[in-house]
Formats: C-alpha cells, sequence, structure tokens
C-alpha cells in the first residue's frame, strides 16, 4: 500500500486505475477474473458488442454486474442480462453480464469486476498493477523516473509507457505476420509461372494462327502489342475475379476460423486502394509473365509456322 500511495503522488499524475487479476478454478478449467478501480478515463478503452457503454458500467460500478469478453462469451455461451455463478469465499455466486466486449488478450476470455464487488465476494485486497493517467503536456518519460525512485528499494515494479507497450505489440505483430508477406509471394511467383507456362503452351498451339497474321501483313511489333494486351486482360480478368472471392475468404476466416479458434473476431475493413492494388498487382503479374512468350511469338517465322501442322 506505502508503494501504490507514493507512486500515486508522482508530479504529472492526473488519475488511476487499479488492477487486480487472479484465475479461478471452474467445472471448464481456469477462468480469467480482473477486478478493477477504473479512472473514468480508462472506460474509453472498452469496446462493446453487447450493452450500451454508460448504462454497462453504471450497472459495473453500482450493482455488482460484471463484463465478459468476447471470447468467454462465445465459448459459455453468455449474453447481455445472463447471470454467471463464480465460486467465491461467500460460496457460489451468480453475477449478472452488463456488457460484452471486445478482447484479445486471452482465448478462453476473461470477466471483470468492479474492485468493490470483487471486496465483497473476495478476501484479498492484493494489487497487481496500476494504471496511471498524466496531465496533458507531461513529459512520460520524466514520470517514468520519478516512480522508479518512488517505489524505492522495497519492491520491485515495471514502469512502462502506452507508447511503449504499445510499440511492442505492433512489433510482435509484425513478426507474427510476417508469413503473410512469405505466403503473398509466394502466390505471386506460382502464378507468374502458372501464365508464364499457359502462354509459352499457346505459343505452339496458336503457331500456325501467328503465322497466317505474319503472312497477311502483321509486323512483328503488333504481334508483341497484341499477345501483350491479351495477357493484361488476362491477368485483369483474375484481379477482378479475386477481389469478390478474397473478400469470401476473409468473412469465413474473421466470422468462422477466428471464432472458433480464439473465440473473438476482428473488425473488417475494406479500402478501395487495397482492392485496385490487388487487381493492378495481378495485371503487372501477368505481363511481366507474358513478356518473353509475346517476343518469341513476335519473331515466329511465317514460312516456319505454316509448313508446320
Amino acid at each position: 500500500p506505502g508503494v501504490i500511495a507514493r507512486l500515486s503522488a508522482v508530479d504529472g499524475i492526473a488519475g488511476r486505475s487499479t488492477y487486480r487479476g487472479t484465475e479461478l478454478l471452474t467445472d471448464d478449467g481456469l477462468l480469467r477474473v480482473v477486478a478493477l478501480d477504473l479512472d473514468p478515463r480508462g472506460e474509453a478503452s472498452f469496446r462493446f458488442i453487447e450493452g450500451e457503454s454508460d448504462e454497462a458500467f453504471r450497472r459495473f460500478r453500482t450493482s455488482g454486474a460484471v463484463l465478459v469478453s468476447e471470447p468467454y462469451a462465445y465459448r459459455n455461451g453468455v449474453r447481455l442480462g445472463d447471470r454467471i455463478e463464480l465460486r467465491t469465499d461467500r460460496g457460489l455466486t451468480p453475477l449478472e453480464v452488463a456488457g460484452v466486449f471486445k478482447d484479445y488478450g486471452s482465448e478462453r476470455g476473461v470477466v471483470m469486476m468492479a474492485r468493490s464487488t470483487w471486496s465483497g465476494l473476495y478476501d484479498d485486497d492484493r494489487i497487481t498493477s496500476l494504471g496511471f493517467f498524466l496531465e496533458p503536456g507531461t513529459d512520460s518519460d520524466a514520470v517514468e523516473a520519478a516512480m522508479r525512485a518512488a517505489a524505492g528499494e522495497g519492491q520491485s515494479v515495471v514502469v512502462r509507457s502506452n507508447r511503449a507497450l504499445r510499440s511492442a505489440s505492433l512489433e510482435v505483430f509484425d513478426r507474427t505476420f510476417a508469413i503473410t508477406a512469405v505466403l503473398r509471394a509466394l502466390a505471386f511467383a506460382v502464378a507468374f509461372i502458372g501464365v508464364l507456362s499457359a502462354l509459352m503452351a499457346l505459343q505452339l498451339e496458336r503457331g500456325r494462327e501467328l503465322g497466317v497474321l505474319r503472312a497477311n501483313g502483321l509486323t512483328p511489333r503488333q504481334v508483341w502489342t497484341l499477345v501483350t494486351t491479351q495477357t493484361g486482360i488476362l491477368g485483369l480478368i483474375a484481379g477482378l475475379l479475386a477481389v469478390p472471392t478474397g473478400l469470401a475468404l476473409a468473412v469465413i476466416m474473421i466470422e468462422v476460423v477466428n471464432r472458433r479458434s480464439f473465440g473473438w473476431t476482428l473488425d473488417m475493413q475494406v479500402g478501395p486502394g487495397l482492392l485496385l492494388q490487388a487487381v493492378g498487382l495481378a495485371v503487372a503479374g501477368a505481363l511481366l509473365a507474358g513478356l518473353y512468350p509475346a517476343w518469341r511469338m513476335s519473331r515466329t517465322s511465317p514460312a516456319l509456322a505454316l509448313r508446320e501442322e
């Protein structure tokens, strides 16, 4: 308690939230339960998929209701207004669900209750961590240093700014999804080889046709332009067909695969720039793959092509 008081007294602090996290044994395994003494500014970080924010937090603070994460709600079939039972120091206690919020921290899910509710149910006054809000214009690095000094030697504390946490989180996500860039490159390479092989086969199949065109006066440059145009149209059609297919796969990934694997869903955002990039990439890949076959076809000898059966 003394450390908490000293940290809270550091200059530049505008408010704080306390966090007590623990795991309770249930019939379905371990359940993450969190007790919050939440500063009103911290309420903005919650995104509810069931329940209205103001009403949910009012019941959370005053009525002993709890907030549950999306994975918990999905895996346990819980909805707004339902009651869940937790084993407490006062026995099996039913608690009403005031809201369901998005959360990506645990695939098992989490149940959050007010600190006052926790204190009435459990003989536990410990605190796991603190969240501090700074006055506008305050140097967060200076506050971090002051907090480490205020903690003293009696207790080891780790102080991190929200900016540092965000940067570390994005770095982890970038490493996690690095495989996506590799898969994209592999898909492009496979498509490139496929178009190249198809056009090389087409050269053999259309040899006589190209010979007739050359004999009727088509120049090598015109043959090259014809083949390149056809290749570009092929890439354009492939890109246009890929857009709805990709969107359908994204919906399946978000609504089915992610939900069944982790219990949560993501917000799907489709920007026109991304769709144009996908179509442009398909056209560019087809044109690149068609350069060599187009060059080969443009050099077709009319006499030799007409003699071949």
